[in-house]
């Protein structure tokens, strides 16, 4: 007699001798023996049970199950397999009766999960968290099952569930957690990796939390200035709309009649019989921009124009370069401090540079590194990109072999040169702002009451 369980095999059944009960899907009851199996033949291997259909059901993925219990009798141990470990995530499912309200609501709930984001700061909150457990004496294993009662977010919750049990299978925190890239990418897996292999796994996640924390808190900056003037623009635009669909032509009746009507009132009027006479031609041309850019922004060549371009802007090209390479040296610093390999470590600052151009010369220079050609020599070929200080002192870095104390020094100078131009940058914005804002309010101001004066002048 076999059966099955949440897509998992069983061996059970009165020819065996004992029973199996799942409790639940996370544990598995200890079997009683009631006497001993047969004896299998050379090359034999006990009945699998196969994965029973259910038509008509939704199949998603579901939490793996608890490692298999084993019996022993007669110093004989008994192995129930429930799911090999390297096939768990494709074997295990559950499924969705949709007929049913309780099964479909489930259904929705698991999908919005699976679909929701987790934001940095709860990354962060659980490396901190992770290490000063791990730092009282906790094993790796204890400490996540700790986490979990104390996480909010339902996703990262499951991961961290999920986690745990491959590390009860025997892989490594690095290797269970390089399982879900979607959450924990390449570079923080390669760091764990290197602190579980020094030993200094705590001290890894502490610094790990405090550079991925500044990183963020940058970014935070330059997005904030750059975010401010294209909502202020946007406000406009949409407040603008709203007065030539609806104001503007209430005010058109008073100037029939009018001959020679000034100039801005003339665009003023065309500029709304434009969108209300073509709405569907805006919405679908607003649709096609959207549509092309994001395509655009996505080929190599179109982001290559787009780093370009922002190389190249006054200003804001300062603080477009000035952040990346804050983020390539800190990491650069943080990586090799960790314990890994330059030539590695270049490799993971390439994928986090967040910029097409600047990934490729890194590429190049790890490559070159393997050929025993510097990686000052390598970014000194391009001075746009790399400054001549930064060269100068990767440079000194290399012939001290202190080149993440180096690069560390080098990561603060950028971020107080990036702090001190976003200050700038956001006090020379107010008055421009406003004085965009000024010019739009003034144009309206002459289209509606210069024909208005104009009239008055007739009439008198």
């Amino acid at each position: 007699m076999t059966g099955n369980h949440g897509g998992g095999h069983l061996w059970w059944g009165e020819e065996w001798g004992y029973n199996v009960q799942m409790a639940d899907p996370l544990t598995v009851q200890m079997p009683t023996v009631a006497s001993a199996p047969p004896p299998l033949g050379e090359g034999q291997s006990p009945p699998l049970a196969s994965a029973g259909s259910n038509a008509g059901a939704v199949v998603m993925p579901a939490m793996p199950a608890a490692p298999a219990p084993v019996a022993k009798k007669g110093g004989e141990e008994i192995f129930f397999e429930i799911r090999d470990s390297d096939a768990r995530r494709q074997s295990d499912e559950r499924r969705y009766d949709l007929t049913n309200l309780r099964e479909l609501y489930a259904f929705v709930n698991d999908w919005v999960v699976n679909q929701s984001g987790i934001k940095l700061e709860e990354k962060l909150r659980v490396f901190e968290m992770l290490s000063g457990i791990i730092n009282a004496g906790v094993s790796v294993n204890e400490a996540l099952d700790m986490l979990v009662d104390q996480i909010t977010n339902e996703k990262l919750k499951r991961t961290l569930a999920d986690i745990h049990i491959l590390i009860d299978d025997g892989e490594s925190l690095a290797d269970a957690m390089a399982r879900n890239p979607d959450i924990f990418d390449h570079p923080t897996c390669s760091i764990i990796r290197a602190g579980e292999k020094s030993g200094k796994l705590n001290e890894v996640l502490v610094e790990l939390s405090r550079q991925y924390g500044r990183m963020d808190s940058i970014r935070k900056k330059v997005k904030s200035v750059m975010t401010y003037p294209v909502i202020v623009m946007v406000v406009m635009l949409l407040l603008g709309a709203v007065v030539m669909i609806f104001v503007v032509p209430k005010l058109i009746g008073l100037f029939e009649g009018a001959d020679n009507l000034p100039l801005p009132t003339r665009i003023m009027i065309g500029m709304s019989d434009f969108l209300i006479g073509n709405p569907v031609l805006i919405t679908l041309a607003g649709l096609g921009l959207g549509l092309g850019w994001v395509l655009f922004k996505r080929s190599k060549a179109g982001s290559r124009a787009i780093a370009q371009m922002m190389m190249r802007l006054p200003v804001v090209g300062s603080v477009y370069k000035g952040s990346i390479l804050s983020r390539l040296t800190r990491m650069l610093s943080f990586l090799i401090n960790a314990g890994l390999p330059i030539v590695e470590s270049i490799k993971i600052v390439a994928d986090i540079a967040g910029d097409p151009i600047y990934r490729e010369k890194l590429l190049l220079a790890s490559d070159d590194l393997t050929k025993g050609i510097m990686l000052a020599e390598n970014l000194a070929d391009d001075q746009r990109y790399f400054p001549r200080m930064l060269v100068d002192m990767v440079a000194i870095g290399e012939k001290t072999a202190n080149l993440e104390q180096v690069m560390g020094k080098v990561a603060d100078f950028y971020d107080d040169e990036l702090e001190r131009i976003i200050g700038t940058l956001s006090k020379a914005l107010e008055p421009l702002i406003i004085m965009v804002i000024g010019v739009g309010v003034v144009f309206m101001i002459l289209a509606i009451y210069l024909p208005i004066l104009q009239i008055n002048e007739t009439v008198v």
